[in-house]
């Protein structure tokens, strides 16, 4: 019986490497719900940043405040919320999803810190952190802190 437990703890340790290489644990879903009937000025400045042509515009590629979703989460551990940003329009899906942003508050108004591709339903606060930045799972695409803003990583075919 004690052979049996010191093979089983053996093989414990020699797996313990490839715990170190799966992905990060899901922490929290962010919710991306359709902004409240006026949206606010702050945000409407953040969308018009990004896609100034396109916000309210006309054409093919035209996105009204109906095609946006947004989600709020603390990704820093500082007690304020960041905002996460997302454009669900049918003529701005790839492959990855819908193009989305991830802004933090600061002077006044939302500072882009990282942009990426998920949808509404994909779009995760993982277990890892750098920098006490917790890293976004999109589905397709992990977004990792670098410093000063998110980098978007694909993430390997499974």
């Amino acid at each position: 019986m004690t052979r049996v437990a010191a093979l089983f703890l053996a093989c414990l340790a020699l797996a313990a490497p490839a715990w170190a290489t799966e992905e990060p644990r899901l922490l929290a879903q962010v919710p991306l719900v359709p902004p409240t009937e006026n949206l606010p000025d702050d945000i409407a400045d953040l969308v018009y940043a990004f896609w100034p042509e396109y916000y309210n515009g006309y054409g093919e590629n035209a996105f009204t405040r109906d095609n946006l979703r947004l989600g709020r989460t603390d990704l820093n551990g500082d007690g304020k919320a960041e905002l996460v940003l997302l454009v669900d329009s049918p003529s701005w899906e790839a492959a990855q999803g819908f193009p989305f942003v991830v802004a933090q508050w600061r002077k006044g108004r939302w500072f882009a810190i990282g942009w990426s591709w998920g949808d509404e339903d994909t779009v995760f606060v993982t277990s890892e952190s750098h920098d006490g930045w917790h890293s976004l799972d999109s589905g397709k695409v992990v977004l990792r802190w670098q410093g000063k803003q998110y980098k978007p990583e694909e993430k390997a075919a499974p």
